[in-house]
């Protein structure tokens, strides 16, 4: 059995607790123990963009609190995989390692380098693999069409994943959502940002960028869009209705995160075991069709 520490980030124990519960229960199901580090903090990445060393001091913390309970680092969040990630990369440099390290030391911690981050989907891609997904499925998902989402923050930058996956065609969450028996469907917006990260800045280009997306799958037929970030599945779920509002649409289109999707093909409780219940566009067309 692998064990990772588990890393929820600041957003999924608020604001998407499905994805919580959802993943909790495929990395049971699959034997991956997942350890609850209470120390953890907010990973850095909004930090980084006002003051870098504050947000690399604040990613180093995290990964010293699991290189010293001797574990790698299980994410669910693209956004916290990415700044981890980068953090790493940034710390491989031996000085400037040194300099965040004299930082924690306060808290009596250093980072040494040898904890690894890896995202929930990567882990499920590379250890569990689809073959042996496939070979554990109980439910008949093939009537399902579905948009796969990846994330900026999951296949960029390529360095800070040791080259795992090729941003402009990437292919692993296919490979995934095709080991349930669901078919996941080609559109040309597949790499376009859900536009979370601009949102702050200007509600109304991350609004555009929602609805550019939903537009482009308007005419794929696709029965949900199946991702792997928290903060995408917020902007394309809750910012629906307001996209909606804003240019005279009539999207529904469910919002799924991947391990609900696995969930329901191994024969998952929807509602006690993935809590599909939470979500605010009903996913009862998904439902409908698993057999």
């Amino acid at each position: 059995m692998s064990k990772y520490a588990l890393f929820l980030g600041c957003t999924t124990p608020v604001k998407v607790p499905q994805y919580e519960l959802a993943s909790r229960w495929v990395c049971e199901y699959f034997g991956i123990e997942l350890i609850d580090v209470e120390e953890f903090t907010c990973c850095g990445i909004n930090q980084v963009n006002l003051r870098v060393e504050a947000g690399l001091l604040m990613a180093a913390m995290n990964l010293a609190l699991a290189e010293a309970k001797g574990l790698d680092i299980l994410t669910l969040c693209a956004a916290c995989t990415g700044a981890l990630a980068e953090a790493i990369e940034k710390l491989k440099d031996e000085t400037i390692r040194n300099s965040v390290n004299e930082k924690l030391r306060d808290s009596g911690l250093e980072y040494k380098g040898k904890t690894k981050v890896r995202h929930i989907s990567r882990v499920l891609y590379e250890e569990i693999g689809t073959e042996k997904i496939k070979r554990e499925i109980k439910k008949d998902l093939s009537a399902l069409r579905v948009a796969p989402h990846y994330g900026c923050h999951y296949l960029r930058p390529k360095s800070a994943f040791e080259n795992f996956e090729e941003p402009d065609n990437p292919r692993t969450l296919h490979g995934l959502i095709s080991a349930t028996g669901a078919q996941p469907v080609g559109y040309e917006a597949l790499n376009l940002c859900c536009g979370g990260k601009v949102s702050p800045v200007s509600e109304d280009l991350s609004r555009a960028l929602v609805q550019k997306k939903l537009d482009n799958l308007a005419n794929k037929e696709v029965d949900a869009m199946v991702l792997q970030c928290q903060t995408c599945y917020l902007m394309y779920s809750d910012q629906q209705k307001e996209v909606n509002k804003e240019y005279g649409n009539q999207y529904n289109l469910p919002v799924i995160l991947y391990p609900q999707l696995l969930g329901l093909a191994l024969g998952a409780n929807p509602v006690k075991d993935l809590a599909l219940n939470l979500h605010n566009i009903s996913p009862e067309t998904i439902l409908s069709k698993v057999i």
